[in-house]
């Protein structure tokens, strides 16, 4: 009755918690559509069904949301009874695919509290790092992180062998402090290098600590999940996506990020294929081995020597050095070109790895 006679009517919304780049993301997009007065006039709550993935960053987001998990049984009153002009829609929704960049054209609006980071750069220094350095993380999944998810063969083609980092970790260590990030992992990294820290195994994990080297980071290096949204999407810090298997994803990637792909070897042809071919063939936006399987697709990962080159040119672009030519300038053309002819947007900010189209001339067909 009270929302039928006032002209701000009181609604609550179910949001998603329980996967760390869906936490943090969505409600990014919530707040950019909320800028943007693409929602109607609310009073809004929130709550949440699942355990959270991360308390600290759910913490974080309550000081700009009314997440309000006492309303849960209400929630779920309203919506076994139809809604009762209380619940209008839930906040399920990805980002989906930002190509107008709106999530970086936002006011920020998120960061630590003083005592958050007080702790946090504590809990850097036991574990041997020192937060006034920068810091370089780095962030791998594997079947042990997707079967924890339940998702295991949905996702299957994002995985990647950690060790294939491990050349480019020991590159950037010589510069700058290494640290692996993750929940849940197979194996450790291999590597005696006392400048990388495979923080996973570290014994020391905490969720306070997943957010800050995410958030404090120089750049992230990241085969494109859930850790990685909070540098991009919520501290706008530079990304290189190394392994990255969906492609059209790289359209809504922020402005100061770096690509590389990995390749579908047509086994019949014992040739790659094109990106032309792969969007032909469906795959452009997919992961699944439902789609690659029946063409007879084999995904094929980043060499170990590719994701060292491509993390070469991220240092450069990262600190100033990059020099653009001509010839750079129209390979990435090239490469746009044939993308958007396939998956139109608006002309992207992210950067596709010289060093990969300059050895994967199949990219630019």
């Amino acid at each position: 009755m009270f929302n039928k006679l006032s002209p701000v009517p009181v609604k609550i919304h179910l949001i998603r918690v329980e996967r760390i780049g869906h936490l943090v993301a969505n409600q990014l997009e919530y707040f950019s559509k909320l800028e943007r007065g693409l929602l109607p006039r609310e009073y809004r709550f929130f709550v949440y069904q699942d355990h959270p993935s991360n308390r600290v960053m759910l913490n974080i987001l309550k000081r700009n949301m009314r997440i309000v998990p006492a309303l849960l049984p209400l929630y779920d009153v309203c919506r076994k009874c139809g809604g009762l002009g209380v619940i209008s829609r839930e906040f399920f929704s990805t980002i989906g695919f930002d190509t107008d960049k709106y999530l970086f054209k936002m006011a920020r609006r998120f960061d630590f509290s003083p005592r958050e980071m007080e702790e946090a750069k504590s809990q850097c220094r036991a574990l041997g790092l020192d937060p006034e350095k920068p810091i370089v993380s780095f962030l791998g999944r594997d079947e042990v992180y997707t079967t924890k998810l339940g998702a295991a063969s949905k996702h299957f083609f994002r995985n990647a062998n950690v060790q294939t980092l491990v050349p480019a970790m020991e590159y950037l260590a010589d510069r700058y402090q290494v640290v692996r990030l993750g929940s849940a992992a197979k194996e450790p990294v291999k590597t005696d290098h006392p400048n990388v820290l495979d923080y996973t195994f570290s014994g020391r994990r905490t969720e306070l600590l997943d957010v800050y080297l995410s958030a404090k980071c120089r750049f992230f290096v990241s085969v494109g999940s859930g850790l990685d949204a909070i540098t991009s999407y919520m501290f706008r810090l530079p990304v290189l996506y190394v392994h990255c298997a969906f492609v059209t994803a790289v359209a809504s990637y922020e402005p100061n990020a770096c690509v590389i792909f990995k390749k579908c070897w047509h086994k019949a042809e014992e040739r790659y294929l094109t990106m032309s071919e792969i969007f032909e063939a469906g795959a452009g936006s997919s992961t699944s081995p439902e789609i690659f399987d029946p063409l007879g697709i084999e995904i094929h990962d980043n060499t170990a020597e590719e994701i060292v080159a491509a993390a070469r040119e991220m240092v450069a672009r990262v600190e100033g050095t990059w020099v653009e030519t001509e010839e750079t300038k129209e390979r990435q053309e090239r490469f746009w070109v044939v993308f958007r002819k396939y998956w139109p947007c608006n002309a992207p900010e992210v950067k596709i790895a010289d060093i990969f189209l300059v050895n994967n001339p199949s990219w630019m067909e």
